[in-house]
């Protein structure tokens, strides 16, 4: 990612093969919970999703990524469901 600026086509090529069905799939969850009635319908589900996924490759000691997944669902659950 650090060469991006000089080789364009490398974060080009990083965003369709790794980034791009990524967050595809997250997406995808979140409409299968919209279609449930877990999730509330009027939310950005590309935004999230885009959110969710762009939190995991950040760099960090390894017990910092595995409390991940626990701190972004208390962060963003409550802004999504739509049960209080």
């Amino acid at each position: 990612m650090s060469e991006a600026e000089r080789v364009p086509e490398l974060l080009a090529h990083v965003v369709t093969r790794a980034v791009e069905p990524r967050v595809t799939q997250i997406e995808h969850v979140l409409h299968q919970l919209i279609e449930r009635g877990a999730v509330r319908a009027d939310i950005d589900t590309r935004t999230i999703a885009t959110m969710v996924f762009g939190a995991f490759p950040r760099g960090g000691a390894a017990a910092a990524r595995a409390s991940l997944p626990e701190q972004l669902t208390t962060t963003l659950w409550p802004a999504l469901t739509t049960r209080p």
